[in-house]
């Protein structure tokens, strides 16, 4: 059995849309800070689907993200994908690995995706299939 500590990413883990990456992992955001994910520019209405297999942990408006669904992976991963215009799936849902999520708002509201493992974010490049 895998130690917490050590537990792989997501297996197959896949960016939840097409689009342009408009920041990077890491990159300076116009606040200062660093990012903590990537920042997408798909097409508005571009359907949004998971990045990897897990369990929706939240679905709806957060701390002024209009609408963010967070997805729990095995070995305590989470991915979180903000800047959705419409979500197609509630608490509790199971998802595998492009299952739709729902659809992008686009324009003005970009699509951001964070990997997390145990709350540290984690550049999710480096796990793309």
């Amino acid at each position: 059995m895998t130690s917490p500590a050590s537990a792989p990413a997501p297996r197959d883990w896949q960016l939840p849309a097409q689009g342009r990456i408009i920041l990077g992992f890491g990159a300076r955001r116009t606040s200062g800070l660093p990012s903590t994910g990537l920042t997408l520019a798909p097409p508005a209405d571009a359907q949004v689907v998971a990045p990897a297999r897990g369990r929706v942990a939240f679905a709806g408006p957060y701390r002024g993200f209009a609408r963010i669904v967070i997805i729990e992976h095995d070995g305590g991963w989470t991915s979180l994908v903000t800047g959705l215009a419409q979500v197609d799936v509630g608490v509790g849902d199971q998802v595998i690995g492009g299952s739709p999520l729902g659809r992008a708002s686009g324009g003005a509201q970009p699509l951001t995706i964070e990997l997390r493992q145990r709350g540290t974010p984690i550049n999710p490049l480096q796990y793309m299939r």
